[in-house]
């Protein structure tokens, strides 16, 4: 890079980094928010659909993560503060297993991206919460796990990359509702008698079968043409650790 345009860029940076923005929250605002950053007896939450931020009383969030999600023991597994442990510290050396296996077909960038991890995530877990579904009668909670900062982050990451390649040869993938409403205005003039469905799943993650989808996306990434250069093995091997190492 040219040393003018490198002092350029900055000098550019560093003059949006000093400079001060006006907020869009009033005082009042403000001071209600700092509030409820100190409030034991409610919690506040985003929605989902972009409907923006929800309040509740702590309680009833908390009685609705359990009797809605945690409490479903054929979903969710609860284990001791130590098994927990036990189980992150066998993922690590899993992890050093995977990049020592695969390292040819990691390219160096990638190589030290998953090797730190393993050095810096030493043994925090992921954390459960939940958004709230107010556009649904009756409303429900959505369950989260959030790994960022966890030592399952940056593989987690690294394989969401390599599939997200992979969404064109999906042949039902809708890039966003745009691209949606383009498709239905190229079928042309349907006839009178015709018929639009939609469906949708319920609670679509905690519902799959992770041994058969495992199988399923395994023989469906053996039937298409991968990009070059496409890890196939490593991406196998890394849905398997992700998703049957959910610990939060």
């Amino acid at each position: 890079m040219p040393l003018q345009l490198e002092e350029e860029l900055r000098r550019q940076q560093s003059s949006y980094q000093n400079k001060t923005t006006l907020s869009n929250l009033t005082p009042r605002q403000w001071k209600l928010s700092q509030k409820m950053l100190y409030d034991d007896d409610h919690i506040t939450i985003e929605c989902d659909k972009n409907l923006g931020g929800a309040c509740l009383d702590r309680s009833v969030h908390h009685t609705k993560g359990v009797t809605e999600h945690l409490g479903n023991t054929n979903v969710y597994q609860r284990l001791t503060k130590k098994q927990a442990y036990d189980k992150t510290n066998h993922l690590r050396y899993k992890i050093i297993i995977f990049i020592a296996k695969h390292k040819k077909q990691l390219t160096p960038a990638e190589y030290d991206f998953l090797y730190k991890a393993i050095y810096k995530y030493p043994s925090k877990l992921a954390r459960f919460r939940m958004s709230l579904k107010a556009h649904k009668t009756p409303w429900k909670m959505r369950p989260i796990v959030c790994c960022a900062g966890t030592l399952m982050n940056c593989l987690s990451r690294w394989l969401d990359y390599w599939l997200q390649k992979l969404r064109p040869h999906v042949s039902t993938y809708i890039k966003d509702s745009n691209d949606l409403i383009n498709k239905l205005k190229a079928l042309g003039l349907l006839p009178p008698n015709a018929w639009v469905f939609t469906a949708d799943a319920d609670s679509m993650y905690t519902n799959i079968d992770t041994t058969h989808a495992l199988l399923v996306i395994g023989l469906w990434l053996d039937s298409i043409y991968l990009p070059e250069g496409f890890p196939l093995d490593a991406v196998k091997e890394a849905m398997v650790l992700v998703m049957r190492n959910n610990i939060f």
